[in-house]
């Protein structure tokens, strides 16, 4: 005995078909909302950073001014993904310079 579930010609209709326009507009402002949210709360986070000193600041490869400029952006961006631009900016210039010294003393 088999079953089969055959949903081709289902009627079901989805829980967004409901909703119109205007349904449509509050869930992307409730979208927004939640973005907003969630980049201040990564904010929050960020800002923790600035407790720690030099030296682990250096050991995860950012500084203590890449830390304040990332709490400088707009509201709604994720400053962790400023820090994390910035510090894969400043690992790619290192090794652009070593092999620059490499080539140089070949």
């Amino acid at each position: 005995m088999s079953l089969t579930l055959d949903h081709s010609q289902s009627t079901v209709r989805s829980w967004r078909d409901g909703f119109g326009f205007t349904g449509t507009l509050a869930l992307r402002a409730f979208k927004g909302i939640g973005a907003i949210i969630a980049a201040e709360i990564d904010r929050r986070q960020t800002l923790g950073l600035m407790a720690l000193d030099a030296r682990e600041l250096s050991d995860m490869g950012i500084s203590r001014s890449d830390v304040a400029g990332a709490l400088l952006t707009e509201i709604g961006t994720k400053p962790s993904y400023v820090l994390a631009q910035r510090r894969e900016e400043a690992r790619a210039a290192r090794e652009a310079q070593i092999l620059e010294v490499r080539t140089a003393n070949n």
